[in-house]
């Protein structure tokens, strides 16, 4: 489990999100033309169909950007830190070291609640009150404050050096770079349309075995010891097998509809639910004719679903794909091609890229910006804490 989900695992997992007012909190589509008419999907006010690109062919796989500023050099560089607050735009905690490309300028990172900022601070920028030129006192740490930004001219400041500030900053900063995904994938047969009917499939065709197989390898969930995605390996309470996969260098792993507990006494299959609900990108493979209803499946958290439908021509097997999401996430890369049809070798470098840059564009809008916002804002508030008082340690004894 990474960071933000460990943050984030109590709300994720609430079952309120399974019930009829699901799609209350949702924003309607506005426009006619955002609304789904395709293939593979009938018609939603709640979700937008992805438009496909003709410049498919040009478009880059190799989408993901990490911020690893302060893992790249400020992490065990002997950095030190800065806690500002400023009586309007709030705290920032800055990571200030030597910028070891010009001796006389300054690496600067601030983070706020919003965001991580990298600058060059030159020392000439640095402005020196009279009174410490008197004394021959280089600048105070403030000048450093506003240097980076003016508008912060009147900030409170104080410093620190500690080990412990770094790590829960490398920490801060990891939580924006998700490595480890859980992902839905749901076995749609023909004639299927309610969440009861495809919930309870517990085996799906050679087509559905061949797609699983595309995903990743079938593992044994007892004693498992990689990562589970939320999974039970130490008991047989999320199935006994699942798929998972290691890609560039992330951990997926598949909550597969198919091999996730089925109960005989719950129509709702509420543990496949738990799991499938919870997962902000879902893959609902279409076995057949028909189109799926976006809204069969309440939940919350899903925010991007690709529907994927086999074509069967002789020995040879293509795949259609369509995509829906909600309306707060942007339109991102890779974008679908014109036809969106795939052969069996690209559909797995697709999906893949376009499911883990989904949930990290999506972890960042609507209501997950809004937990993002608060989890990087108790962040810095107890690294604000943290560092005023081992100032106030460091004064105290200096008096004594």
């Amino acid at each position: 489990m990474n960071d933000l989900e460990k943050v984030l695992d109590e709300e994720l997992k609430n079952f309120e999100e399974f019930t009829d007012n699901s799609f209350n909190e949702w924003e309607e589509i506005s426009t006619e033309d955002e609304t789904t008419e395709s293939f593979l999907f009938t018609k939603s006010k709640y979700w937008k169909v992805e438009p496909f690109d003709e410049n498919y062919g040009l478009q880059d796989l190799e989408v993901f950007e990490d911020n690893t500023n302060f893992k790249d050099h400020f992490y065990n560089q002997g950095c030190y830190h800065l806690a500002a607050q400023h009586p309007e735009n709030g705290s920032f905690v800055f990571s200030v070291v030597e910028s070891p490309q010009n001796e006389n300028k300054l690496l600067v990172i601030c983070d706020s609640q919003e965001e991580s900022q990298m600058k060059e601070v030159s020392n000439s920028s640095l402005e020196v009150p009279f009174i410490r030129k008197l004394f021959c006192q280089g600048p105070p740490v403030s000048s450093i404050v506003q240097a980076f930004d003016e508008c912060l001219k009147d900030s409170t400041v104080v410093s620190c050096l500690n080990e412990k500030e770094e790590k829960e900053i490398l920490t801060m900063e990891n939580t924006s770079n998700i490595r480890q995904f859980k992902f839905g994938v749901i076995y749609v047969s023909e004639g299927q349309t309610q969440e009861t009917d495809f919930l309870s499939n517990q085996k799906g065709s050679s087509e559905w075995n061949e797609f699983l197989d595309l995903l990743g390898e079938h593992i044994n969930l007892l004693g498992w010891g990689e990562y589970s995605g939320g999974l039970n390996t130490k008991r047989d309470r999320s199935g006994k097998q699942s798929v998972f996969t290691k890609w560039k260098d992330f951990d997926i792993m598949w909550h597969v509809s198919t091999l996730l507990p089925y109960s005989e006494k719950d129509p709702q299959q509420l543990v496949k639910k738990k799991h499938i609900g919870n997962d902000v990108v879902v893959i609902i493979f279409i076995d057949g004719k028909g189109k799926y209803n976006p809204e069969s499946l309440k939940s919350r958290q899903n925010h991007i679903l690709i529907a994927v439908q086999p074509l069967k021509n002789e020995n040879e097997t293509k795949y259609r794909v369509e995509i829906v999401t909600k309306k707060s996430v942007p339109l991102y890369q890779p974008q679908l091609p014109i036809p969106p049809i795939f052969e069996k070798e690209e559909l797995r470098d697709f999906l893949l890229t376009k499911a883990c840059q989904g949930e990290r564009i999506a972890q960042k809008t609507g209501k997950f910006l809004e937990r993002y916002l608060r989890y990087r804002g108790a962040v810095i508030k107890k690294l604000l804490i943290d560092i005023s008082n081992k100032k106030k340690k460091k004064i105290d004894k200096s008096i004594i």
